[in-house]
């Protein structure tokens, strides 16, 4: 694997996933498996591999199964290691054609929440879905306006910021610990999702203060995520994991342990729903399908 897949903090979600199949794809390029079995037991080692280096990625855990499924299915099939090798790369092909369909599906649900022209939405972070949801519900000509939180330490959202802007969204920037002063004026939160449990969401830290503000302003709270981010709370490869201090403070003063958690879980009773490619579904709804997505027991990671 790159270095730009196992280290990438700053990129939405989709973009890890995509960039996982890509990854997935060089590496049955260079598979010298000699048999079945042999190929089958890299591939795992390889997708665990990958599970760990974004464990909160709910995407990565489910595109690593499919890939999983596929290969038995060839093994089942009696098919040799250049059949199963031949079998991954479609595979791949045709799960990067499903993400994108997948998303663009998502951004008109979404867009179809804002009703009035210039309403406010606010987020945080750099969220693809949020990205072109909001970029669907501009070319709707519904004029949307955009509240951003700029999420430290990496500041991501300046990159979402920018990017609205560039496509003449008007957008305001604010520090963190703004973005629940400045609520008031929005008429809904739209937040990413890196996974959606029966619990809650998970997303970048700052959200639950957000949805927090939300709920006593009386702000709907939505989260957008395709249906492939659901699977149980119980998984044990989805994990929320502490990254390096240094990012919090590089030198800190004696005495001082500096504290980088990227992730929280926004719990479903503040979210108004959670809109997926086909439909806004109720918390308890979301909480449901969750929980019917387990991982296959050699990838749970419990």
């Amino acid at each position: 694997m790159t270095t730009r897949f196992t280290e990438d903090r700053d990129s939405g979600a989709g973009e890890v996933a995509l960039a996982f199949l890509t990854e997935l794809e060089r590496w049955v390029a260079v598979d010298l498996s000699g048999s079945a079995p042999v190929l089958r037991a890299a591939l795992l080692g390889w997708l665990r591999a990958a599970q760990a280096a974004q464990p909160t990625m709910a995407l990565v855990h489910q595109l690593a199964a499919r890939a999983l499924a596929v290969v038995d299915a060839g093994v089942t099939r009696g098919e040799p290691p250049a059949g199963l090798r031949a079998a991954l790369a479609q595979s791949c092909a045709a799960e990067r054609d499903d993400l994108v369909a997948a998303r663009k599906a998502l951004a008109r649900q979404a867009a179809a929440l804002v009703t009035e022209r210039g309403a406010w939405i606010a987020t945080l972070s750099s969220s693809g879905a949020v990205r072109e949801a909001v970029l669907e519900a501009h070319r709707a000509g519904r004029e949307p306006r955009v509240l951003v939180a700029e999420s430290r330490p990496r500041r991501e959202g300046r990159v979402l910021a920018a990017a609205l802007a560039a496509a003449g969204v008007p957008v305001w920037l604010v520090v963190d610990a703004a973005l629940p002063l400045l609520l008031s004026q929005a008429r809904m939160v739209w937040l990413g999702a890196d996974a959606i449990t029966e619990q809650g969401v998970i997303n970048k830290v700052g959200s639950f203060a957000a949805a927090l503000a939300a709920r006593e302003h009386s702000v709907p709270v939505y989260a957008l995520a395709e249906r492939r981010k659901f699977m149980p709370a119980g998984t044990g490869a989805l994990k929320i994991v502490e990254m390096p201090a240094a990012e919090v403070w590089a030198s800190p003063a004696a005495g001082v342990q500096p504290r980088n958690v990227y992730f929280e879980v926004v719990p479903m009773p503040l979210l108004r729903g959670v809109v997926v490619e086909d439909a806004m579904l109720p918390p308890g709804e979301a909480a449901a399908v969750a929980r019917e997505r387990p991982l296959p027991g050699e990838l749970d990671g419990a």
